[in-house]
């Protein structure tokens, strides 16, 4: 926490370094756990043949797809021995053919692969709320010790329960495993070869007739499907040996996924946070795992598509369109009854509107509008003529507000809910307080950047927002500035900016947004470090800083004669190495060189009467310093032994115009809005007292729960600011969801409302 005087010349990092929950200098770097990292998204895709709700009508009955994700952003990984389990729920009865398993990731060397069973399922409790527990220490269910290590299977007397087993709600004894009985196959297990391959991912199929049998189901007989990856030694525990599965994130009660830590894969971290945490833990990541079925028994509607409505700045009604059919694989009557959209604003209560057939299997319905700041989520629920009924997950998005003069788009996942990184350091004078916009929401508008003087967008591994160019869209926000007689400035870095053109080499002509603005002549050579192996794109790439530049100067200096700079994003952040180089146009100021390629640029800065901008086909924050031949000793991390190269790009740009006024000591007692809100995982809040009072800081959950004590302690008459990182006081990460925080401060108490949206 601190205090908000007239000075404010150290706001901003003092808030990051709270963020961080650091006392100290440095901020810890950022991939030391390959274990999730962002999906790779540069290689054609292909489906099995069955897709997703596209059924075929066989003698016997229908043939679809049970799944919980088409496909995914995160590329979720194990190592030989870990267990990976997943339930699906029938909606019918009918007959398991085959499991398809989307792979992200093969390892690099020969001899991988992974088993597969199906079992009943203990998972998951009435007394347990997974979504609240999930990825905390609380999601720790437990492990077998059998004599010879933590594992899956033994008996009841080798159960050694986790610290689900500290929670209230917990029933005293009770064996958490979420195994129930195996039932198929009879023998043995199913088997995949996992080999390497030049796109390093693909679709596996495991089917079950060729080992014996296929597996009939029950509507509402949920089973779990169960692998455990195999084929490497003990040690094998690095990136080579790596095996990953395409997977999304979602707050679904049970929560779907769960993975056992095993010792082989997670020798060096001693289970999976530390603590000898090895066995089955409750995850929020649900893998892309098809059950291919056909299914012989009536089931409920079936949703082939529907809307999934991003965050806008529209504040008018949101129409939603679901296409939905009905069929009824026992022979008798089928056909979709009604259709209800079910909605609540900012977690209040929920609402319902009948949509409407429009056309053949379309239904549409209205969200109304809502003001800046909402927060909307909404699910489906079709019912048939038979009175059978679905439901899809639901959907939430935000109707964007407009607080600030900056904006930061964080278009990437790798880093998200610590993309604060890339403004560590970087604005300790707070000119530069921002709105954040996250590439999940889609891509901003033309209409939402006329509101912003200053632009920082940072692709990362990414962009995640690739269904569009953004070019036009920067060109016409950059061309207005004349028009408004104001100067627009724009920090656009990413390895991946070749979306645009496929990844191919582009020359741009006059007229265009990378020319007359970025400075770019040439986009290329793309992915210049790429030979064809992993290593290429997963070890550090030499680069240069230039002497005396006003952006990269500092970085020069530091190399001096004992360290040389690199680039090196899958060390520092976890993702793929991409690396482009290019031409600057005429005018441009080369910032940082290729010394493996004639001193090629691969960042540079432009400006004009109106504009100012700067292109970097690197990450600033995955930049560092050591001697090849001693980087024990000669590390360092750029962003915390240097500085960020962002607070020099935004000292060049000069602050916005409209910047944040200085604060003046309160005259009164307030509780302010938070900031952002809403958030993931951090955010601010503000209070003023005017005189000495004992102050308590709260947060609760819906349940009127508390949750977290930020401040309890007494405080002289001023403004102050704390931030809550979305932990509880046991340090475990909450749940999305509502929240409120409260605070007393003598007689004075207040209640807000904030929204932490993962």
């Amino acid at each position: 926490m601190e205090v908000l005087m007239k000075n404010r010349t150290m706001l901003l990092i003092a808030v990051l370094l709270l963020v961080s929950a650091m006392a100290f200098a440095a901020v810890p770097r950022l991939a030391a756990n390959s274990e999730v990292l962002p999906a790779k998204g540069r290689l054609t895709k292909s489906y099995p043949a069955i897709q997703k709700s596209v059924s075929q009508l066989l003698p016997m009955g229908v043939l679809d797809t049970m799944i919980w994700v088409d496909g995914g952003n995160t590329n979720f990984g194990g190592w030989t021995d870990d267990y990976f389990a997943e339930y699906f729920v029938p909606s019918t009865d009918g007959i398991l053919h085959s499991i398809t398993f989307n792979m992200s990731d093969l390892p690099d060397v020969s001899g991988g692969g992974m088993n597969v069973w199906i079992y009943k399922a203990n998972y998951s409790w009435p007394e347990i709320s997974t979504v609240d527990i999930a990825d905390g220490g609380n999601a720790w269910l437990g492990y077998y010790d059998t004599g010879t290590g933590p594992q899956a299977f033994g008996t009841e007397a080798e159960w050694h329960g986790g610290w689900i087993d500290s929670l209230d709600e917990a029933i005293p004894g009770k064996i958490y495993d979420p195994l129930g009985e195996k039932v198929w196959p009879m023998f043995g297990a199913g088997t995949v070869a996992l080999e390497p391959t030049p796109d390093d991912k693909g679709f596996f199929t495991v089917n079950l007739i060729d080992l014996g049998s296929e597996y009939n189901f029950s509507m509402g007989d949920t089973f779990l499907v169960v692998i455990q990856f195999s084929g490497f030694p003990d040690g094998a525990d690095g990136a080579e040996y790596r095996m990953g599965f395409l997977s999304g994130k979602g707050a679904i009660e049970p929560q779907p996924g769960l993975k056992f830590y095993n010792v082989t894969g997670n020798e060096g971290t001693n289970g999976r946070l530390g603590y000898g945490d090895y066995g089955w833990y409750i995850r929020s990541y649900i893998w892309d795992w098809r059950c291919n079925v056909e299914y012989t028994g009536d089931r409920g509607p079936v949703f082939v598509d529907y809307t999934e409505v991003l965050t806008t700045t529209e504040t008018t009604p949101q129409t939603v369109e679901a296409i939905v059919t009905d069929d009824n694989p026992s022979g008798g009557d089928a056909g979709v009854a009604s259709v209800d959209l079910i909605y609540s604003v900012d977690g209040g209560e929920e609402a319902t509107v009948a949509m409407t057939n429009t056309s053949g299997d379309l239904w549409t319905g209205d969200i109304p509008g809502q003001v800046p700041g909402s927060v909307i989520t909404y699910h489906l629920k079709a019912t048939d003529v038979n009175g059978l009924e679905t439901s899809t997950l639901s959907v939430t998005y935000q109707i964007f507000e407009v607080t600030q003069q900056t904006l930061f788009i964080y278009d990437d996942a790798t880093l998200y809910g610590l993309e604060w990184y890339y403004w560590y350091g970087a604005d300790p004078n707070a000119a530069f307080l921002y709105d954040e916009w996250y590439g999940g929401w889609g891509h901003v508008s033309a209409d939402l950047l006329e509101n912003y003087e200053v632009v920082v967008h940072i692709m990362g591994g990414g962009p995640l927002a690739q269904n569009y160019n953004p070019g036009p869209m920067y060109k016409a926000w950059l061309d207005g500035a004349a028009a408004d007689g104001e100067t627009r400035k724009l920090f656009l870095e990413g390895q991946d900016y070749g979306f645009i053109s496929g990844y191919n080499d582009t020359t741009f002509v006059d007229g265009t947004f990378e020319k007359d603005y970025l400075g770019i002549e040439t986009l290329g050579p793309q992915d210049i470090n790429y030979d064809g192996t992993a290593a290429s794109y997963q070890s550090p790439y030499r680069v240069d800083a230039v002497d005396g530049n006003e952006l990269s100067g500092g970085y020069a200096a530091f190399c001096g004669d004992s360290v040389v700079l690199f680039y090196d994003p899958a060390n520092e952040l976890g993702y793929n190495n991409w690396i482009d180089n290019l031409t600057p146009a005429s005018g441009a100021i080369v910032d940082f060189t290729d010394p493996n390629n004639s001193d090629a640029a691969v960042g540079i800065h432009n400006s004009g009467d109106n504009f100012k901008t700067v292109f970097w086909t690197i990450d600033h924050i995955a930049l560092s310093f050591y001697d090849p031949a001693d980087t024990a000793s000669m590390y360092h991390w750029g962003l915390t032994d240097v500085g960020n190269l962002l607070g020099n790009a935004l000292t060049w740009f000069g602050a916005p115009v409209n910047s944040v006024e200085v604060v003046d000591l309160p005259s009164k007692f307030a509780l302010n809005q938070n900031y952002p809100n809403p958030f993931n995982p951090t955010t601010s809040i503000s209070y003023s007292i005017p005189r000495d009072e004992f102050v308590r800081l709260s947060v609760y959950n819906m349940l009127g729960q508390k949750v977290r004590t930020l401040v309890s302690t007494r405080q002289m008459g001023n403004t102050y600011r704390v931030t809550w990182d979305g932990k509880d006081d046991n340090g475990y990460e909450v749940p999305s969801g509502v929240y409120f925080y409260n605070i007393q401060a003598g007689n004075f108490t207040s209640t807000k409302k904030m929204v932490l949206m993962k």
